[in-house]
């Protein structure tokens, strides 16, 4: 991938500023998909290539005599050109394959920023501000309502976070 995107710091929700991660969101997600699309192309000209190189060695090993289906792809297959080349496809192909996991992995950020946001909305994170009787003689004292939000969001920030 490029290496302007960082995925593992993109992907983390900081419930502290929602407003703020649903702006960056959908430009963080287009920058992927961008980054999809390029590798998808670029997959496609190393295919391309190596069936080629394909071609061109199974020609040549006709030339030089090899008349059976076994020996002309012994031929093309130990033949450094198309190893190399094959080599580069397995590369082309795994970039491809993780930038779409990190474009899947951004959608269902999205849906958990929603959810966040619905969470929020209701007063998910919100916490007492008066004292509450438990047992009739057991009085506790509660911290102040951000005070104790704080605390809910760094722990949550800390476990979403990848190490």
């Amino acid at each position: 991938m490029k290496k302007g995107l960082n995925f593992e710091d993109q992907i983390a929700i900081n419930l502290d500023n929602l407003h703020e991660e649903w702006a960056a969101h959908a430009q963080t997600r287009y920058e992927y998909a961008c980054e999809v699309s390029h590798l998808e192309l670029k997959n496609k000209k190393i295919h391309e290539k190596l069936k080629t190189i394909r071609s061109e060695l199974l020609k040549e090993a006709k030339e030089q005599g090899a008349n059976n289906a076994s020996l002309q792809e012994a031929y093309y297959r130990t033949h450094e050109d198309y190893i190399s080349a094959k080599k580069d496809n397995i590369e082309a192909e795994y970039n491809l394959s993780m930038a779409w996991n990190a474009l899947v992995a951004f959608d269902n950020r999205k849906n958990a920023l929603e959810n966040e946001v619905k969470l929020w909305k209701s007063n998910y994170f919100s916490s007492p501000t008066e004292e509450r009787q438990i047992e009739s003689s057991k009085n506790i004292s509660v911290k102040s309502k951000e005070e104790a939000s704080k605390k809910v969001r760094a722990g949550m920030n800390k476990r979403r976070t990848r190490k």
